[in-house]
């Protein structure tokens, strides 16, 4: 059992790897290759969005691995020019990014592809894929230089045995090497389709898109509905207490359930909605239970390739949708349909200049007062991982028409953990696999701040929805029972605060590490439904609530479950008993103002 996904493959390693693979290089082999153009251009929205991620996170995905299917009787000159047609073919596999011209994609009209083939004695096919792919991951791509891919074969006695290759995801993301996948194994096994064709649509005609008007309308369109959403939603779904423990690294789980598989055919047959969306509504429920949050943010990716002319693109499209969850529904079935609906049309509004949504994301953080940092997110690898075909509707399909069933197979779960490199979410959600066996995980940023004893608790909640689902729609009402989920303690020092969780021992830190008063209180005051907070401040440096406010903003991010204040008060001096705010309301007030404008 393990993690074989194609972004994940091989499963990341942390700490010593050993290998018991044997492989020699024996000859590196090389295609030359004449494409229809060249020449310089500006950027795509995804390969700035791409360098962006892998510039400041370095994550693990940076490169996009995939085993490259092979025919019976295929040859290592058969891999070398059908490799060397999908070069010709698809500018982006012959692109370079010269960090001396700015912001700028170069495509070579012609290059050379290498090849590296590997001699071994004996080994599996998925053993020898995993070799030739840490193989090729050795060395960052140097994408000045060098082209943005790696391939590699292994043979024994001369006989082809297994082929690999690994992109940089600045030029492909995961549906392109899907398409790069089903186009190379077709090439592989048939010469006479060796031939470039027709023109197609390239990044450097994406980059002139994005700049055109239609782009530059469709993309403030989707900069409008970021900040609607950004302007409403809470700044933190996982809004938990503070840790005592030292930051720990990275960790995950991963629920392998063929009840939660068997389950989907019976919710699907019902609502009519996808199987993903029948997953993502049983973690959305979960995820509210045990949040309290009943409306909150998911960011999950979406692939932009709605439109006909980018359904064959290959290129980095692949981008974060916000999708504004609404956990009010009255029943699952009713919570499935709207999910669904908030999926598609976060997908429509994907695709959004990062540059420009930074800028209004700041806007909104000096408003509001808080920190966006996208802490929960959802991932849905499974189109990739599928090989079986879709189950038969549940009220057709002998195997799976008997909804005891699904309960009788929960005995069957368990769940696998691993160690896992650092991710800038608090907690990632990945849906790897659907059919067969449902393949969910769960990724912590942190194993002392959300261990494996809440991770357990979150993966078998949404199994037991889908299976409670499975025989039938319930009300929501009853997730508590339905899900064994309890909600988050979070004990007497919190507030809502503008529709987020805000730890008042965190506000008051905030305003300690941020001003420099000598005396400084912040107080949740009652406000219709919530609270606001109110800052009382007698000297320092920050003489002006707009000075105090520009102080707390600065100092905001990373700080989840903290805000600034929504009011500044500076008083002459403080009363006898700081920790009343009644008391502090009767001082002589020198400025007063929430800090957003000049006072």
């Amino acid at each position: 059992m393990g993690i074989k996904p194609i972004d994940l493959f091989p499963p990341p390693v942390v700490g010593p790897r050993t290998s018991t693979v044997e492989l020699r290089r024996v000859r590196r082999r090389y295609v030359k290759v004449a494409g229809a153009r060249g020449g310089d251009g500006p950027l795509t929205l995804g390969h700035l969005g791409m360098l962006k991620w892998i510039t400041e996170e370095k994550p693990y995905g940076r490169w996009a691995a995939a085993p490259l299917e092979l025919p019976p009787g295929a040859t290592v000159d058969d891999v070398l020019a059908a490799l060397g047609v999908l070069v010709a073919r698809h500018e982006g596999l012959r692109t370079l990014f010269p960090t001396e011209g700015g912001r700028v994609q170069r495509v070579l009209q012609d290059c050379e592809l290498a090849l590296d083939v590997y001699e071994h004695r004996q080994a599996t096919p998925a053993a020898l894929i995993d070799e030739l792919f840490h193989r090729l991951r050795e060395g960052e791509f140097d994408l000045a230089e060098e082209l943005p891919l790696r391939t590699a074969v292994a043979v024994r006695d001369g006989v082809l045995t297994a082929a690999a290759v690994v992109y940089s995801h600045v030029v492909v993301d995961l549906m392109s090497a899907e398409l790069l996948g089903r186009e190379f194994t077709a090439l592989v096994a048939d010469p006479a389709r060796r031939d470039v064709g027709p023109p197609r649509h390239q990044p450097l005609d994406q980059a002139a898109y994005e700049a055109s008007p239609a782009g530059r309308r469709r993309l403030d369109t989707a900069l409008d509905y970021w900040e609607r959403h950004l302007r409403r939603l809470p700044q933190c779904t996982w809004a938990a207490p503070r840790s005592t423990a030292p930051p720990g690294g990275a960790t995950s789980g991963w629920l392998w359930s063929r009840a939660g598989a068997l389950a989907l055919p019976h919710i699907t047959a019902r609502v009519g909605a996808s199987e993903s969306m029948a997953v993502l509504a049983a973690i959305c429920a979960v995820l509210a239970r045990r949040t309290g949050h009943r409306h909150f943010p998911l960011p999950t990716l979406a692939s932009n390739r709605t439109e006909r002319r980018l359904r064959e693109y290959i290129g980095p499209l692949a981008a974060d949708s916000l999708v504004p969850i609404d956990a009010d529904a009255d029943s699952y079935d009713d919570q499935v349909r709207r999910v669904g609906g908030a999926v598609l049309r976060a997908g429509r509004q994907a695709m959004v200049d990062d540059v420009a949504r930074i800028r209004v994301i700041d806007r909104i953080h000096h408003d509001r007062g808080n920190w966006y940092g996208r802490d929960t997110t959802f991932n849905d690898a499974s189109t990739f991982n599928d090989s079986e075909p879709a189950p038969a509707p549940a009220a057709t399909d002998p195997g799976t028409s008997d909804p005891a069933q699904v309960r009788r197979a929960l005995g069957e779960s368990r769940i696998w953990w691993q160690d896992w490199p650092a991710i800038s979410p608090l907690l990632a959600f990945r849906l790897m696999q659907k059919r067969g066996e449902l393949v969910l995980g769960v990724i912590s940023h942190d194993r002392n701040r959300i261990p494996a004893e809440e991770i357990e608790p979150l993966l078998r909640g949404v199994e037991r929805v889908l299976v409670a689902a499975a025989e039938g729609d319930f009300r929501l009402s009853r997730i508590g029972e339905v899900s064994g989920m309890e909600p988050m303690e979070r004990g007497p020092g919190w507030r809502r605060v503008d529709s987020s969780w805000v730890e008042l021992a965190e506000a008051q830190r905030l305003l300690d590490e941020a001003l420099d008063a000598p005396v400084r209180r912040v107080f949740a005051i009652p406000d219709g439904d919530g609270c606001r907070l109110v800052a009382y401040l007698v000297g320092g440096s920050h003489r002006t609530p707009r000075e105090a406010h520009a102080a707390c903003v600065a100092a905001m991010p990373g700080r989840r479950t903290a805000m600034t204040p929504q009011r500044y008060v500076f008083c002459t001096a403080p009363p006898e008993d700081p920790a009343d705010p009644a008391a502090w309301a009767r001082q002589p007030v020198l400025a007063d103002g929430d800090g957003r404008m000049e006072p």
